[in-house]
């Protein structure tokens, strides 16, 4: 039988003759380029020569070529893009103009609604301080309103200066207010009765 063993080399040996093998092979290419010899065409290898240059030459013109078209699609694309930016940025505008306008529209009728409803307000309380007017008012707060049964002369004299002064405010305040759509009515019923309670 044979005996046989297996030597391994050691890590540090293998690197060197790694590194030996490596420094060889790069004097050897270094060596080799230094060398190559300049080729001597004949004219077949000439005419080859021209050839591939030529279809070289070709190919970078035709991509030159396709360069400028696609550049000027891109500007073609770009001043289209542009344009379609300047149509959105001015419906942009149109649309928050016609927004602004709405809400100030808006504004102003709301405005106004209050206004009339101020307005109609003020006309009910002048309504119904004429009611009121029929009747005797205290001093304290709060007011209390009363009407005796037998009115001396000094009452009626109140109860009238007080209906005087209150048709005159309704009068000043419907001759300045002419433009109110609906003024309430007048409720004479109430007013009649009162009347006859005198």
């Amino acid at each position: 039988m044979v005996q046989s063993s297996i030597v391994v080399p050691s890590s540090s040996t293998r690197k060197r003759s790694l590194d030996l093998t490596n420094k060889a092979e790069k004097n050897s290419t270094a060596d080799e380029e230094i060398k190559r010899p300049r080729l001597e065409l004949n004219e077949a290898g000439k005419s080859r020569n021209k050839r591939l240059f030529g279809a070289l030459l070709g190919t970078l013109n035709k991509f030159k070529d396709e360069t400028e078209k696609t550049s000027e699609v891109d500007k073609n694309r770009r001043e289209i893009n542009e344009k379609l930016h300047e149509k959105l940025e001015k419906e942009r505008r149109e649309l928050s103009e016609k927004l602004r306008a709405r809400r100030e529209e808006k504004e102003r009728k709301l405005e106004e609604e209050n206004k009339l409803e101020r307005e109609k307000e003020k006309l009910r309380e002048l309504y119904r301080q004429e009611k009121l007017a029929n009747f005797l008012v205290t001093e304290t707060k709060p007011a209390l309103y009363y009407l005796p049964e037998k009115l001396t002369d000094e009452m009626v004299l109140i109860i009238a200066k007080q209906k005087k002064e209150i048709r005159d405010q309704i009068s000043l305040f419907e001759s300045k207010d002419t433009d109110m759509n609906d003024p309430l009515p007048r409720d004479d019923e109430d007013t009649a009765m009162t009347d006859d309670e005198k």
